[in-house]
């Protein structure tokens, strides 16, 4: 084996594993995104960009709500337009809600609650 092809071997490997290590971290720190458990409303949760601040306003939503719970806010959800539809619509059909001394579109305090009660 000559010179050339162990030193094009070693610099193969050593970029192979640059490229595992990156990978690895990226997966690590979340990098590319936040990683959440599953659950059985993801398809309106992935909707939300940090479902973490949206959880702690969820849950002065669920206080602002008497029995509301996951199962009927996500029936609620399921079959309507999407967040981003349903949002600036809400307050022009006059559907807006108070949470904690904020007014806020209906659906916006639903999602929020629904993040907050999985």
């Amino acid at each position: 084996m000559k010179r050339r092809g162990m030193l094009a071997g070693i610099v193969a490997v050593l970029a192979a594993g640059a490229v595992v290590g990156a990978g690895g971290a990226a997966w690590k720190f979340h990098l590319f995104g936040r990683y959440y458990p599953p659950t059985p409303y993801d398809d309106l949760l992935k909707q939300i960009a940090d479902r973490e601040p949206a959880a702690v306003f969820g849950h002065a939503a669920l206080a602002a709500m008497p029995g509301a719970n996951a199962a009927s806010l996500a029936r609620a959800l399921r079959g309507r337009a999407t967040l981003s539809e349903l949002a600036p619509r809400d307050p022009k059909e006059s559907r807006v809600t108070e949470v904690s001394g904020w007014v806020v579109p209906e659906s916006v305090a639903r999602y929020a609650a629904l993040a907050a009660a999985v």
